[in-house]
């Protein structure tokens, strides 16, 4: 038992001491100066990424005349007169976004097939 107890502490006084040594020799690099230039400094400017247009898919839970604005899927989007008038309460509509608003560029009125089975019935 004593000679496994010497053994290890001639191999932590070897280790501690090896540390010692390497953390002595380690080098330390010293501070250049660097050229000072006349030019004025080049800023890069980062390139916007493109912002792509939203599509909403759904019924139409809730019309605002007033202010020219529809609920879809608990989204408020604004659209405008002339598109307000013709949409109506449940109705399916697919609307294009502008690219990072909630403004309707493009609408459509979606058919699902119980609408166009009604409009072939009459």
């Amino acid at each position: 038992m004593k000679k496994v107890m010497s053994l290890v502490a001639v191999l932590a006084i070897v280790c501690f001491s090896a540390m010692v040594f390497a953390a002595g020799e380690a080098k330390v690099e010293t501070a250049k100066p660097e050229a000072v230039s006349t030019e004025p400094a080049k800023v890069e400017t980062a390139k916007p990424e493109a912002v792509k247009a939203e599509v909403v898919l759904g019924k139409i839970a809730t019309i605002d005349k007033e202010k020219n604005e529809i609920v879809i899927g608990g989204k408020t989007i604004t659209v405008t007169a002339e598109s307000i008038a013709t949409l109506k309460k449940g109705q399916m509509v697919k609307i294009t976004l502008a690219a990072g608003t909630m403004n309707a560029e493009k609408i459509e009125v979606v058919k699902t097939k119980k609408a166009a089975k009604k409009a072939a019935k009459k």
